[in-house]
């Protein structure tokens, strides 16, 4: 049963509500036909703007004279209005009034008026236009100007006040029969606020029987005057201790598995009866587990559990190393976790993977250990021949010069095995540009072959090029010459007397070009192939003599910064093949794709074709080619 105070303050509020829109109506009739003919107004002007500068296209040869009435007869249409333009002298030279009744004839004294005023530069608005037909209208009128400023024309737009009191009367019955179909919504809406404000007891007591059943998010309506409403402040008070002390105990319990889920390490807690209370997705991803009801199902190893619970009972701390399949090793800490009396209520494990730092640490003892290696060789043999030399030992002037060349060979040998180390050095830090232009590879590959054929003849190798119809490559030349003399000088040191190396280079399906140094050396094993680009990997780790173990991870890292791939077949006594691709050069800019950081592309024009041979012949190489007069030489094994 509703309240008598309920009926009171719905009735109120229905009187007021037809008040107000009455009053509204009322207003909107008397200012509203004004106001709407003020903002048709305001639009005349940049329809006018828009006329003129299409105007202007026209007369300027930009816009043929179709386009320009289809523009202009769309621009009436649409507005429904008429446009006239007319010349210096005042004479019409064009009238569009598609979307509108008015004539030339009904302008009257108007024309001869403010088309004045508009040719000396003014623009003329009119809000009660007389035509001489008896209509009203308004009007907007803006000079057309040449590139010097003086006025050469004018454009007038007009439109009818009968067409704006159209549309403002359609506009006033909508807005009517807006009022008339929200009125009754707005009757309910008011019944039902009143409604609620009628039953503020009604509320609280709801919410005091939610709050007694562990429901802490109700709360009582506190803006009710009186007693009520401080009946309903201390009730909710109660109810905010209550529920702030439980949010503050689930705020912590999310924090806490937010803090788990974020760790890269794993973390398992047990309290003291043996049961997971905690632990995080990194863990599950370590052993592999899905689904987890028992410690067992997360880590499926008892001796781990057992070492779990040995913590809590001696209360110590306990780590170990761990191994996990495919070579991983966890480094597993386990401490024990107390209250503010000092009893143990649970364990909680680390689980962190050091298989990367493993990793790294090996490489880097492995890397120490190599360079080692390498700079102690040559200078063990210099030292070896210099003290012999400097004891006066050696009298015979034949052996001192004996010595000095091995001493030479050997320095030599160091200062190559540095240069590498500091090309390979570069090269991984980033720090080196490719500057990529239009190569001539056919050219590019004949003078490394015409570099290499004394050395060959001495070597008694037959040293063969085919490069025939190859197209520009698109990369950085002196780095591909670079790369040419790694493999050819890895060529020439395993190819014995009376084999071939040939260098062939092919245009593929597709953007990429394909170069190839083949030989009919020794050859490689397949347990090498996969280490062949790693740094001082050699096949033969007992040979003194030879390469530094470096080339061909210079070479790797070349082609990686050039966005390019390099691979190798060989086959053991018949020889081996290296590949690698360059993209072709086109004269389309996008179709070269995107350059890295570390890449500037140069046009095949910035630098004239007949310079790439000098510039060639002036590079300083970090290799350096050795006779076969300088020492005899052998074929070896491959490094």
């Amino acid at each position: 049963m509703r309240s008598v105070f309920y009926w009171r303050i719905l009735i109120v509020s229905i009187i007021a509500l037809l008040l107000a829109n009455i009053v509204l109506l009322a207003a909107y009739t008397y200012v509203g036909k004004n106001t709407y003919i003020s903002i048709e107004m305001a639009n005349l002007e940049p329809e006018a703007e828009v006329t003129r500068q299409i105007y202007e296209e026209y007369k300027n040869g930009y816009m043929n004279e179709e386009a320009f009435q289809r523009l202009i007869e769309k621009q009436t249409v649409s507005s429904e209005s008429a446009i006239l333009i007319a010349d210096a002298l005042g004479k019409i030279l064009i009238v569009r009034n598609v979307g509108s009744t008015v004539e030339v004839q009904d302008f009257g004294e108007y024309y001869r008026a403010e088309v004045q005023n508009v040719l000396r530069g003014q623009t003329v608005e009119n809000k009660n236009l007389l035509l001489l037909n008896g209509e009203t209208a308004v009007s907007v009128g803006i000079p057309v100007r040449d590139t010097d400023g003086n006025v050469t024309g004018v454009i007038l737009v007009i439109k009818q006040i009968k067409r704006i009191q159209s549309a403002f009367n359609q506009l006033n019955n909508v807005l009517t029969g807006t009022i008339l179909a929200i009125l009754p919504v707005v009757m309910l809406l008011v019944a039902f606020s009143t409604n609620r404000l009628s039953k503020p007891l009604h509320d609280m007591s709801n919410a005091a029987i939610e709050m007694s059943k562990g429901r802490f998010n109700v709360r009582a309506n506190e803006k009710a005057s009186g007693e009520i409403g401080i009946l309903a402040r201390a009730l909710n008070t109660l109810c905010d201790n209550l529920s702030q002390t439980i949010y503050q105990l689930q705020s912590e319990k999310r924090q806490l598995n937010q803090i788990l889920s974020s760790f890269t390490d794993g973390v398992a807690a047990i309290d003291n009866i043996g049961c997971l209370t905690h632990y995080n997705p990194a863990l599950m991803k370590m052993f592999g587990a899905v689904e987890v009801k028992v410690p067992m199902d997360l880590v499926p190893d008892a001796s781990i559990w057992e070492m779990f619970r040995s913590v809590y009972e001696s209360r110590e701390p306990a780590s170990l190393h761990y191994s996990l399949p495919n070579e991983r090793v966890l480094w597993i800490t386990i401490v024990p976790v107390t209250d503010e009396e000092g009893e143990c209520t649970g364990v909680v494990g680390l689980f962190k993977d050091m298989t990367d730092l493993e990793r790294l640490e090996k490489t880097r003892r492995d890397y120490v250990a190599n360079v080692s290696h390498e700079l102690r060789t040559p200078l063990t043999a210099v030292r070896g021949l210099l003290e012999p030399l400097s004891d006066g030992m050696v009298q015979d002037e034949e052996t001192k010069q004996r010595y000095y060349r091995i001493m030479l060979r050997e320095v030599i040998r160091l200062s190559r095995l540095i240069t590498d180390m500091l090309e390979l050095s570069r090269l991984q830090s980033g720090t080196e540009h490719m500057e990529l232009h239009a190569v001539n590879l056919e050219e590019l590959l004949a003078d490394t072959k015409q570099n290499y054929q004394n050395e060959a003849a001495q070597r008694g190798i037959r040293l063969v090029l085919d490069a025939k119809n190859v197209p520009y490559a698109m990369t950085d030349e002196d780095r591909v010459e670079q790369l040419l003399v790694i493999l050819l000088d890895n060529a020439m040191h395993y190819t014995p007397e009376g084999g071939s190396i040939t260098i062939s280079a092919s245009e593929t399906t597709g953007d990429r070009i394909l170069v190839t140094v083949a030989d009919t050396g020794c050859g490689i094993s397949n347990e090498d192939l996969p280490q062949i680009f790693e740094r001082f990997y050699k096949t033969d780790k007992s040979r003194r003599e030879g390469g530094t173990g470096l080339g061909l991870s210079i070479a790797k890292q070349i082609i990686d910064k050039l966005g390019e791939s390099i691979f190798v077949e060989s086959e053991m006594d018949k020889g081996t093949s290296f590949h690698f691709t360059l993209k072709k050069y086109v004269s389309n800019a996008i179709a070269l794709g995107p350059s890295s950081a570390n890449t500037v592309i140069h046009d095949m024009e910035e630098k004239p074709a007949h310079t790439q041979q000098s510039d060639r012949a002036s590079q300083d190489a970090p290799y350096e080619v050795i006779s076969k007069a300088a020492h005899d030489r052998k074929p070896k094994k491959r490094n």
